[in-house]
């Protein structure tokens, strides 16, 4: 099962020797795969203080950022105060509490060493309010207000900044995904509520 996804958006452009670096960066706390996938080996070098935590394998890639909407991405850079070059793309193979936190933790640890800030690809993740079915939400649209003014209403507890941009779907319809900054998704990691999209 396909677990959490994030991108953390950075305002420099990547050459291939920039890839390189971030590579034996990696290679410090995760084992090369394949490709670009990778495994968790040490978790205390991405500042997560845990035992054995069970995770799968993770995609890491980072590639040229690049918004299909004009719009989208100068409500972007206005958020960010720049116009992101680079995108680390993160992905979950596998979907548990673990990964969920390793995802944050890794996305964290980017952000931090290279100045960026974190795309979480949809609102934050909250759960939806009472009376909102997820699947009508998701499908239909009913209730999806409420349910994204819930997730900013946590989003003002947390601390930190974070910026909301407007989309719209293939479908035409609009929507939001949150992008934040280093110190939010922290206080996000000890929020009784905390997961990361999937």
């Amino acid at each position: 099962m396909a677990g959490p996804c994030v991108a953390v958006l950075l305002p420099d452009p990547w050459t291939a020797s920039h890839s390189e670096l971030f590579r034996v960066w990696l290679a410090e706390a995760l084992t090369h795969q394949a490709d670009d996938w990778w495994l968790l080996r040490e978790p205390c070098r991405l500042g997560w203080q845990a035992e054995s935590p069970a995770t799968g394998p993770i995609l890491v890639q980072p590639e040229e950022w690049d918004a299909e909407n004009p719009d989208e991405a100068a409500c972007v850079a206005r958020a960010a105060g720049f116009r992101p070059a680079t995108e680390v793309v993160l992905a979950s193979a596998t979907n548990s509490v673990d990964d969920h936190r390793f995802l944050a933790h890794l996305a964290l640890a980017i952000a931090r060493r290279y100045g960026g800030l974190i795309d979480l690809t949809g609102p934050l993740p909250v759960p939806p309010p009472p009376g909102i079915s997820a699947l009508d939400a998701v499908e239909r649209g009913t209730g999806m207000d409420r349910w994204c003014a819930r997730s900013r209403e946590t989003l003002t507890t947390l601390g930190g900044a974070w910026h909301e941009i407007p989309y719209l779907t293939a479908g035409g319809t609009r929507h939001i995904y949150h992008v934040v900054d280093a110190d939010l998704l922290t206080a996000w990691l000890t929020h009784p509520l905390f997961r990361m999209v999937k």
